[in-house]
């Protein structure tokens, strides 16, 4: 499976919406902080509704960090932690 089909390109107006939307605490979360998180969990944890653990968001941390940084904060923002 290539990069593209396992992690597409968000919705147009997705990131918008969450910008206009929500809060501010996710003004004051870093960028670090997101990273020590996602890599301090233990990636035998099972996996939430969305069947994705540790593991695959690490992988995708190496490939496009950015894209997970935006995803945590626009969640924070809007209210919604999956």
């Amino acid at each position: 499976m290539i990069k593209a089909q396992a992690f597409p390109k968000p919705m147009k107006g997705v990131e918008r919406k969450a910008q206009k939307e929500g809060g501010e605490v996710c003004e004051k979360i870093t960028d670090e902080e997101i990273r020590e998180a996602v890599f301090n969990q233990s990636v035998q944890k099972a996996p939430g509704p969305d069947r994705l653990g540790f593991k695959p968001i690490r992988l995708l941390w190496d490939w496009d960090s950015q894209r997970i940084i935006n995803y945590v904060k626009a969640s924070f923002r809007l209210g919604i932690h999956p």
